[in-house]
């Protein structure tokens, strides 16, 4: 039978003909586009706050002041606002209404709300509570106030977590190598201080740490290589190091929970 390459868009190596591979999509998608919305809502936050930023060392007042249309950085603002708005209605499968001329401005205020009451429901308003300003889309030089965002911690902890198990199991893995051993004490430190970021049920291996690091660090600066006591340490300490971050222990993790919620749809 021939091949159609419309249907077939890949050969047996992988590489495309032309149309891309979609069959895991539905036709036609109905309901919110949670992906592509957190991707949105993560732009928009960033932006909020370099125009928070910007605010505050008053450099979007000074361009108004001499004329500069282009000075309001808030996404929400003017025209860009209100496209922001209609790409956040449609991606939450919120209907876009038509607006008549003679609309009421409460009927607008509603129109509006929305979308933020789309977001609010996939639990991403709460992540990332810049987005509320979407009911106030359109608008002109909207003012962005510093606030936390709990989108921000789980990007943060996520990275704080990866790197700590990445310097153990590095650790753990050339803790023997006689070319390695002048650099065993750094990365020890590295250790330490990337628990001491993360914390939580991790804290105590800090003690375990500073108990033992001065001597191994003397080990270094006389030896060409660890003694076989000082590398098995390493290497056991490094390991349970790794482990106990890949339980995802609950204190060490709590910063995890919100976009764990919100994944979970509440």
């Amino acid at each position: 039978m021939q091949r159609h390459k419309a249907l077939f868009a890949r050969d047996a190596a992988g590489v495309e003909h032309g149309a891309r591979d979609r069959l895991d999509e539905p036709l036609w998608p109905s309901g919110p586009n949670a992906r592509k919305l957190a991707e949105l809502c993560v732009l928009t936050t960033l932006a909020c706050e370099r125009a928070s930023r910007a605010q505050a060392r008053g450099e979007d007042a000074a361009a108004r002041r001499e004329g500069d249309a282009s000075s309001s950085t808030s996404p929400f603002d003017g025209a860009p606002g209100a496209a922001l708005l209609e790409k956040v209605r449609r991606l939450s499968g919120v209907g876009i209404r038509n607006r008549a001329p003679s609309s009421s401005s409460s009927s607008r205020d509603a129109d509006a709300a929305d979308p933020v009451a789309a977001l609010r429901e996939l639990g991403l308003l709460a992540l990332f509570p810049h987005m509320d300003g979407l009911a106030r889309a359109g608008t002109k030089h909207q003012q962005h106030r510093a606030r936390k965002s709990p989108g921000w911690d789980y990007f943060e902890h996520v990275a704080k977590m990866q790197q700590l198990v990445a310097v153990a199991d590095g650790l753990k893995k050339r803790a023997r190598h006689p070319a390695n051993a002048k650099y065993v004490a750094h990365q020890i430190a590295l250790l330490y201080q990337c628990v001491n970021a993360v914390r939580g049920e991790l804290k105590p291996f800090k003690t375990t740490i500073e108990a033992r690091f001065e001597s191994v660090k003397q080990e270094t600066e006389t030896r060409p290589r660890l003694s076989e006591a000082s590398a098995a340490w390493t290497e056991r300490v490094a390991g349970d190091v790794a482990a106990a971050a890949r339980a995802f222990p609950p204190q060490a993790t709590e910063k995890l929970r919100a976009c764990v919620v919100a994944a979970g749809g509440g």
